[in-house]
């Protein structure tokens, strides 16, 4: 069930790699600062060098720099590792049906690996519950688990895109991917996809902002703050 309770975090998560590759290390002073910040003390007598010391230690300096350029690069990130993201047009009656029985099945299959599933199909086919799962779900009114899932994971990008607006983040690191030429095309298509699909429509901020509108439907919508924790 990674989708529905994991989706943003497994994008981000796929993207790391990209964005720390980018990204500056703000932890590490220039060498100036550090000079100017380092305490003065009076120079000291150096000892008398001892004939029989070991063997000079290990450069930890230089350990340190190459570990730094071996950290993982925008190149080692694979196009497997990037999810498709599928997202749909919402009714008020869909998102309704979508939250209520996300309340349910969160509640009545607590504890088992629902939430660690990563395709609800194979939960329904190989867990002892799966059955039962796909029932709730097709009582919900929809036809299958995979057109449930896609719904909830719309309504939770509405939702957080009412709450907590990102849509400038996202489309700040679709034009950094974008203008990145160490990147395959393959997976810029990829990346810019899966983020494109995590800024809500028009009509999906309308019709989270009416169902926010009922004090029933707000609680239950506020559930689905779990997907970022």
């Amino acid at each position: 069930m990674a989708k529905l309770f994991r989706v943003a975090c497994v994008v981000l998560a796929a993207l790391a790699p990209y964005t720390a590759f980018a990204q500056k290390d703000e932890s590490r002073l220039p060498t100036d600062q550090m000079a100017k910040q380092a305490p003065v003390t009076e120079p000291q007598a150096l000892p008398k060098a001892d004939t029989t010391a070991s063997p000079p230690a290990e450069d930890l300096t230089a350990l340190e720099s190459e570990a730094d350029e071996a950290e993982t690069s925008p190149d080692d990130v694979s196009l497997g590792e990037i999810p498709e993201i599928k997202t749909m047009e919402l009714t008020a009656d869909i998102a309704r049906k979508a939250i209520d029985s996300y309340v349910l099945v969160k509640t009545k299959y607590a504890g088992t690996d629902l939430e660690t599933s990563e395709n609800l199909q194979d939960f329904v086919d190989q867990n002892p519950q799966g059955k039962a799962f796909e029932a709730d779900i097709k009582a919900a009114g929809f036809a299958t688990v995979e057109d449930w899932n896609t719904a909830i994971t719309t309504l939770g990008f509405a939702y957080t895109g009412y709450t907590d607006d990102p849509t400038a983040e996202i489309k700040q690191q679709i034009g950094e991917i974008e203008a990145d030429t160490a990147l395959a095309q393959d997976l810029k298509t990829r990346m810019v996809s899966s983020l494109n699909a995590m800024i809500p429509s028009a009509n999906n901020r309308t019709v989270v902002a009416e169902l926010i509108k009922d004090p029933a439907y707000a609680e239950k919508l506020k559930q689905l703050e779990t997907v970022e924790e």
